[in-house]
């Protein structure tokens, strides 16, 4: 077991080491990923394709494009910021 003034001896090392450390401090993260383009091949084919043959792939594809649209408002916002 450990004594009284071992106690006290840890605690305060504890303490100095604590008021010692560095603060935290938040990390601006400036990272937008690009966005892969689909091309024209990928086009035409959706071209083919009816809304009610495949309604879950045309509400994906809007997804996509909101996903699209965010990263262009990221990228916009590490122009400004630059």
């Amino acid at each position: 077991m450990l004594r009284n003034k071992e106690k006290l001896f840890i605690a305060s090392l504890m303490l100095l080491a604590t008021a010692c450390s560095t603060p935290c401090t938040k990390v601006y993260y400036n990272y937008c990923p690009i966005y892969p383009v689909a091309g024209k091949n990928v086009a035409l084919e959706l071209e083919k394709v009816s809304y009610e043959e495949y309604p879950a792939t045309w509400e994906w594809i809007g997804r996509i494009d909101k996903l699209r649209q965010e990263l262009e408002l990221c990228r916009s916002r590490e122009n400004d910021v630059e």
